[in-house]
């Protein structure tokens, strides 16, 4: 099967979907391609040690092609633009089917008038959290609505399925969008499951480099700290349990202006003087941290670094909302009351203050990881997709909600084939 990947953008050496599923589905057989812009990941810009602008052309990568297509028109820090030459590019891979990576923006229309234009199927991915799509004022109601009423609808013939990554994705295709369920085919983001593992030196020599006793308790955050993300209440909950337990909190990624310190500031000096801020941390490295925690915790805003943690042996803990209910099929974690510090203590409590509950729920998170998380699977599972967009087949089952709960749990931790 030859496979299209449209996105806005790709960066090697990072950790996001583009990153992994495309190189995945090439493991598996698939002829695929990626075609993307020049131009650096809009959100790292200024940081020098991403990657600039790259020169146009064809870029082999790990048995992917990488076509690189100049930017025209573009917008918002270089998230909006259409790409020059798409047509032709497209016209030359001729592929079964092509893989567009975001329900809404100049890219997706550009993609979906060229798919009809040369009579090739689509599939739409979605992994559009709440977050952004809040606040919604005029414009960007108007916005959605143009999508909505406008370009989805107009190029229907072409879009043979949607592929909400989350359930929360799922609502947003439906109630934002007004794309019916029978439309939706069921997939995740995912984690490389042979990179991101439990591993016991690293853990004890994670713990030795930052100054933690390999006995203690240590609850981890992941990822970019911005106002979103919320770690100010992890802060708060973990000044609530400081006089009851002797926890390390750390916190891996970098913070945006002014986080940091605020962050130290709402600190209680017991807990201050056991924060550990990392800041920004090569992707390569993140395994180590994370083998290093026991509980990792995201009280806002999702992040993909929760199905690595969860790859890496530590039980989850996440926000109420819809966002993160699927990562914790297996029992491998647990949820509290987004924005309540005192709710986020209670869970955080319930676990701590039993040690084989903990132990369980790391290795549930581990199993979950293999089951249903690993990039192996999601790949699998989305050239199943496609083929059901091709041949109007329905082979892929739902992979969240409470029917699946548990099922494929067996008490300890595979061993995982990672040759």
């Amino acid at each position: 099967m030859r496979v299209a990947h449209i996105t806005v953008s790709y960066q090697e050496g990072l950790g996001y979907e583009e990153n992994h599923l495309p190189f995945f589905q090439a493991r598996l057989g698939a002829d695929v391609s990626i075609v993307t812009t020049t131009l650096p990941l809009a959100w790292w810009q200024g940081l020098e040690h991403f990657q600039a602008g790259t020169i146009p052309g064809v870029y082999e990568e790990r048995g992917v092609r990488v076509h690189r297509l100049k930017a025209r028109f573009q917008a918002r820090k270089g998230t909006q633009f259409f790409l020059e030459g798409l047509k032709k590019t497209l016209s030359e891979i001729r592929p079964d089917i092509l893989h567009i990576h975001n329900p809404i923006g100049a890219l997706t229309v550009q993609a979906l008038a060229v798919a009809k234009a040369l009579g090739l199927s689509a599939v739409i991915d979605c992994h559009l959290w709440r977050f952004l799509t809040y606040p919604r004022g005029p414009v960007r109601r108007a916005y959605y609505q143009l999508f909505r009423r406008g370009f989805l609808p107009y190029y229907g013939s072409v879009i043979k399925r949607y592929i909400p990554l989350g359930p929360e994705p799922e609502d947003i295709l439906h109630d934002l969008f007004g794309i019916p369920h029978s439309l939706m085919a069921h997939s995740t983001l995912g984690a490389d499951t042979c990179s991101f593992r439990y591993d016991e030196s690293a853990r004890l020599d994670t713990r030795r480099s930052l100054g933690i006793p390999g006995d203690a308790l240590v609850i981890m955050f992941g990822g970019r700290i911005d106002r979103g993300k919320e770690v100010d209440v992890l802060v708060e909950a973990c000044n609530i349990l400081t006089e009851k337990y002797d926890l390390r909190l750390l916190l891996v990624g970098p913070a945006v202006p002014g986080m940091a310190e605020g962050l130290v500031r709402a600190a209680r000096p017991e807990v201050r003087n056991k924060l550990i801020m990392t800041g920004l941390v090569p992707y390569a490295e993140l395994p180590k941290y994370m083998s290093s925690a026991d509980i990792a915790v995201w009280p806002g805003d999702p992040g993909i670094a929760m199905n690595e943690a969860m790859a890496c042996q530590a039980a989850l803990v996440h926000s109420d909302e819809a966002a993160g209910r699927h990562l914790t099929l297996y029992g491998n974690g647990a949820a509290f009351e987004r924005g309540n510090a005192r709710s986020l203590a209670r869970t955080l409590d319930s676990i701590l203050a039993d040690p084989y509950r903990l132990a369980d729920m790391r290795l549930r998170s581990r199993r979950l990881a293999e089951d249903v998380f690993d990039w192996k699977v999601v790949a699998a599972r989305t050239l199943g997709i496609y083929g059901d967009a091709l041949y109007g087949t329905d082979t892929a089952a739902a992979i969240w909600g409470p029917a699946i709960q548990g099922q494929g749990f067996e008490a300890g931790v595979s061993v995982k084939d990672c040759v």
